[in-house]
């Protein structure tokens, strides 16, 4: 029962509190607790507290405000729940530094890790194929 109920809740985080979607900030401030831990494609500082992670996702989505995904599985056991999704997305702004180059990149697969306690994100993994982004953003051969 546990994991499906945190199945749906990670359903939810992955649908409506996707950072093109309307409204995702207050998706995140119900899901996830204060002190969320993201560390972003395994990053060994990870980024804590939901306004930082809030911030730092508000940067990210500013480099690819049209970016589509499409969630392919989803797997849960007790509080994690993992889900891999496809990504499609033009560059039309920055991204990490990185000025926009009007490129696609597309079929970017990415893996989300949840630690959800008491129907709270605590920890939030995202793995993302970034060389792969890069490389089809021309950046490098």
């Amino acid at each position: 029962m546990l994991s499906e109920q945190n199945r749906a809740i990670a359903l939810r985080f992955a649908q409506a509190g996707w950072g093109t979607n309307q409204g995702w900030e207050k998706i995140c401030d119900e899901l996830m607790t204060p002190d969320v831990a993201y560390p972003f494609n395994s990053n060994a500082t990870p980024i804590v507290e939901l306004e930082a992670n809030k911030a730092f996702n508000t940067s990210l989505f500013q480099g690819f405000p049209s970016i589509k995904h499409r969630i392919e599985d989803v797997i849960a056991e007790g509080e994690k729940v993992v889900c891999r999704t496809t990504l499609e997305r033009t560059h039309t702004g920055e991204f990490l530094g990185i000025p926009p180059t009007g490129k696609l990149a597309k079929n970017i697969n990415d893996f989300t890790l949840l630690r959800i306690v008491n129907s709270k994100i605590v920890e939030w993994w995202y793995e993302c194929n970034l060389l792969e982004v890069i490389k089809q953003l021309g950046l490098i051969a």
